[in-house]
């Protein structure tokens, strides 16, 4: 199989959902394939661990310079001979398109990596900028359907061009164990745990898991709740965990690197958000057996199979997010059980190589004639009354195109080496 060039372009490289799933394709590029990763305003821990995966990682740091910026991506792709250009939602697709069109790439998409909502652009961009993005890009990826059918309904006329491919993640280092992750956070094994990971902010709503919280705490004396993470909302948070009473249930734990660890140690995941794409930490909780509990909300229903390996609530609703935590927490087999069915689900549908190879798939076919993917099967909306298309029906087009796509020429080497711009 011939190896691919592919350029990655998002506005920061720092930590997040996006970012994590950039180096999962660094991580899982197939033989051959050489993946550089542009950061276009900040870098940080991922752009560091990109690079120590083997990839090409460039800090643009662009700032307030946009025509600059545009020429120095068109310098990358033209320097490292680049088949293949994907812009990570609204500024690294259009950093991206621009550079593409000026750098010469034979294939270029875009990965939305959020589902659409009021005020998430500009007018400008959503009845202007964003159409043209879209007919200028072979495939426009979404990360779970509820992202795909969000924005294909607002650009019906290239519904054809947006795509399904589920997040995946990797399989990650054997955590410790209950006990020991326990230990590392002076929690007693009789305490139940409930953990969420995101950042502090108004689309996580963390102010509603601990109203829930509240109600969970009175009727259970050894429950505790961690949150991990940061942002502007942190100070609201915790006056209001006082306000509540709970600073003694509840710990602030900051930003972690250790997520598996805090997994490790909790009986729980937690996910309050009202917005959602499809939440990482949410696979991070199923590939370590752990019973997730999460509003309906992008693709989390998606991932979360409501009774089987968690539970889905609405969301912005606190007394439904207590009632279920109450009823998991309370039923010790129960949890074993849902957590064993997610651990499953996970091996089954949300791995980082599958991922990575359908989108590589997508790419490969792109580049062989320039096509985009087949209209029907996979960007058709459903009819009223009808089932959407679906992840499924995305992933066997993908598949196809994978198995079927004739051999190419590979392009010319780019001579500059990676550097940090």
């Amino acid at each position: 199989m011939t190896g691919l060039r592919v350029l990655h372009v998002i506005e920061s490289m720092t930590r997040g959902g996006a970012e994590s799933l950039i180096l999962e394709h660094v991580r899982h590029a197939s033989p051959g394939t050489r993946t550089t990763v542009c950061a276009l305003n900040r870098g940080g821990p991922a752009l560091d661990q990109a690079a120590a995966l083997g990839a090409d990682a460039v800090l643009l740091g662009k700032g307030a310079q946009r025509l600059a910026g545009i020429r120095r991506v068109a310098q990358l792709i033209r320097e490292r001979g680049i088949d293949v250009v994907n812009g990570h939602n609204p500024t690294g697709a259009l950093y991206a398109t621009l550079g593409a069109t000026l750098g010469g790439a034979t294939a270029l998409v875009r990965t939305e990596h959020s589902i659409h909502y009021p005020g998430r652009h500009s007018a400008l961009y959503a009845r202007a900028i964003e159409p043209l993005l879209t007919l200028r890009a072979g495939a426009v990826i979404c990360v779970c359907e509820a992202v795909r059918a969000s924005h294909a309904r607002r650009l019906a006329w290239a519904a054809d061009r947006f795509v399904t491919i589920d997040n995946g993640i990797s399989e990650g280092p054997p955590p410790p164990s209950r006990a020991e992750a326990r230990r590392m956070l002076d929690l007693g094994p009789e305490e139940a745990v409930l953990l969420t990971v995101g950042s502090l902010t108004p689309q996580k709503a963390q102010r509603d898991l601990l109203d829930a919280f509240a109600r969970v705490a009175a009727d259970m004396p050894r429950a505790r709740l961690l949150i991990a993470g940061g942002g502007a909302l942190e100070d609201d948070l915790k006056t209001h965990t006082a306000a509540l009473g709970l600073e003694a249930r509840v710990r602030f734990l900051g930003p972690r690197e250790d997520v598996a660890e805090l997994l490790a140690a909790c009986d729980v995941f937690v996910l309050s958000s009202v917005r959602e794409g499809l939440s990482v930490t949410l696979l991070e909780a199923m590939r370590a057996g752990r019973a997730a509990v999460a509003t309906r909300v992008g693709g989390s229903a998606d991932v979360v199979d409501d009774g089987r390996t968690g539970r889905i609530v609405p969301p912005s609703e606190p007394t439904a997010l207590a009632r279920a935590l109450t009823e998991l927490l309370g039923d010790a087999d129960g949890l074993e059980a849902m957590g064993l069915a997610g651990r499953r689900r996970f091996e089954s549908r949300f791995r980082a190589e599958r991922m990575v190879a359908d989108t590589e798939a997508l790419y490969r076919r792109l580049l062989w004639g320039g096509q985009r993917p087949d209209a029907t099967p996979i960007g058709a909306i459903a009819a009223p009354g009808t089932a959407p298309a679906g992840a499924a029906v995305a992933r066997a087009a993908v598949a196809t195109a994978r198995d079927t796509a004739p051999p190419s020429t590979p392009p010319s080497k780019g001579a500059a080496l990676a550097r940090r711009a």
